[in-house]
C-alpha cells in the first residue's frame, strides 16, 4: 500500500530523536490545542530551541498552523499553535450490515465531507472495498488541491485481529476468514489512493468506544460501548486505553449466553444475548411486551458487565438505540439495579450515545489519526 518514503537516516540516533520530537508535537497539540513555544517546551521538558526547530519543519510541512496571539510574557508575542484543519485529513471506512460509510476528517476529528453507500444483503468484500474507495476518490476531489489523506481506519461487524489485519468472522455481513487489511491495500492502489500512514483495521464496536471515550465529555478511565444493531457488540476502554484482548477479540457481548436454551443465533449457539437485544429481535415483536422483554435482557447483560468490569459509564449506541432507545433505557437501567451487586450499580452511568450511528466511524477516524501521529515517530511519511 502506497505510504510517503522516509527522507532520513531513522537508524541514526538523531534521526530517531527527529521523528521523536515531532510526534511529541503533534500528539501534544492534538491534545492539546492552542499552546505557544514556550508552553509546548515546557509541557514536553524540551528546549525551546528544540521546539522551535520542530515547529519550523512541521510549520513548513503544512501540519500546523499558527493562530492568534497568546498574551502574557515579555519579548516577542508567542502564537498560539494547532494542527492544520484544512489541508490534511484521515478517511474512516465503516462496512455496516446495511450500509457503507465514508468520513473525511481533519486531525482534530471534525467531518468536513462524508458520503453513506447502501448496502444489499450477502454483500461481496472486494465489492465493498471498491465502493469505498472510489467513494473516497470523490470526496478528495470535492475537497480542493493542496489536500492530503494522512491515515485511513476501515471499521467492520466483525472478530478481527488488527495487528494480522486477518477478519475471522462477520456472521451478519456473511464473511469469514478473510485478509482485509491486505485486500484494502489492493484497493488503494487500484484506486489510485495515496495514504501517508499504514492503514489499519478494527471492530466496529471497539472504534464506537474509542470514539465516544475520545469525542464524548465523560472523564472516565473505564468505559463500556454496546454498539445495538442488527447485532450486539461491545467495545472496552479499560485504564484510558482501549481493550482488545489477547487476539483481538475482548468484548464480544453479543455472544454472551443469556439462555442457553434460548433461539438460535447467526454464530451457531443459541441465547446469544443478540438474539435478544438487536434490530432483528425489535423488528419480530415491536410491542410493549417485546420491549419489556428486551429491557429485561439488556439489564441482565449489564449487570453481567457492571460486576465483572466496574466501569465509570456504559454507552448505549447505534441504529436501534437510536430508534427505541429514550424508551428502552429507563427498564433497562432498572432491570440492571435488579441483576447487578448493589456497588456498581449505583456507581455507573448508563446513557445514550450522543453520536448516534456515527460512534464507530468517528471512532474509526481517531484510529486513523492515532496511526498518523505513531507512524511519525517511526519515520514514515516524515
Amino acid at each position: 500500500m502506497p505510504v510517503r518514503p522516509r527522507t532520513a537516516n531513522t537508524n541514526s540516533g538523531t534521526g530517531v530523536l527527529r521523528h521523536l520530537n515531532r510526534s511529541l508535537v503533534l500528539r501534544t497539540l492534538w491534545q492539546q490545542p492552542g499552546l505557544s513555544r514556550s508552553e509546548l517546551a515546557r509541557e514536553l521538558g524540551l528546549a525551546k530551541s528544540t521546539v522551535s526547530v520542530v515547529v519550523a519543519e512541521l510549520l513548513g510541512e503544512g501540519l500546523l498552523q499558527e493562530g492568534e496571539e497568546v498574551p502574557g510574557g515579555v519579548g516577542r508575542p508567542s502564537r498560539a499553535l494547532e494542527l492544520d484543519r484544512a489541508r490534511n485529513l484521515v478517511a474512516a471506512w465503516e462496512v455496516n450490515v446495511d450500509y457503507l460509510a465514508v468520513r473525511l476528517q481533519n486531525l482534530m476529528g471534525e467531518v468536513r465531507h462524508a458520503q453513506d453507500l447502501e448496502l444489499g444483503p450477502e454483500p461481496d468484500p472486494g465489492d465493498c472495498l471498491d465502493r469505498l474507495a472510489e467513494a473516497t476518490r470523490g470526496l478528495l476531489q470535492g475537497a480542493g488541491p493542496g489536500v492530503r489523506l494522512l491515515g485511513l481506519c476501515l471499521t467492520v461487524p466483525g472478530l478481527v485481529e488488527p495487528t494480522q489485519g486477518h477478519l475471522t468472522l462477520a456472521p451478519n455481513l456473511g464473511w469469514r476468514d478473510l485478509p482485509l487489511l491486505a485486500m484494502l491495500g489492493h484497493k488503494l492502489e487500484r484506486h489510485k489512493l495515496r495514504v501517508e500512514a499504514p492503514p489499519t483495521l478494527e471492530n466496529e464496536a471497539n472504534t464506537a468506544a474509542l470514539g465516544v471515550y475520545t469525542l464524548g465529555e465523560w472523564r472516565a478511565a473505564n468505559l463500556v460501548y454496546l454498539s445495538l444493531g442488527t447485532g450486539l457488540g461491545g467495545g472496552l476502554v479499560l485504564g484510558h486505553q482501549l481493550f482488545s484482548g489477547s487476539y483481538g477479540h475482548a468484548g464480544e457481548v453479543g455472544h454472551v449466553p443469556l439462555d442457553p436454551q434460548g433461539p438460535p443465533c447467526r454464530c451457531g449457539k443459541r441465547g446469544c444475548a443478540e438474539t435478544f437485544v438487536s434490530l432483528k429481535a425489535w423488528r419480530a415483536d415491536p410491542t410493549e411486551a417485546g420491549l419489556e422483554r428486551m429491557a429485561d435482557k439488556l439489564g441482565l447483560l449489564l449487570a453481567h458487565l457492571l460486576n465483572l468490569l466496574d466501569p465509570d459509564v456504559v454507552v448505549l449506541g447505534g441504529p436501534l438505540a437510536e430508534e427505541i432507545g429514550p424508551r428502552l433505557l429507563p427498564p433497562a437501567r432498572e432491570a440492571a439495579r435488579r441483576y447487578a451487586l448493589e456497588q456498581p450499580a449505583r456507581t455507573a452511568q448508563v446513557v445514550l450515545s450522543p453520536f448516534g450511528r456515527d460512534s464507530a466511524i468517528l471512532g474509526a477516524g481517531v484510529l486513523a489519526i492515532r496511526a498518523f501521529l505513531e507512524a511519525q515517530q517511526a519515520g514514515v511519511g516524515a
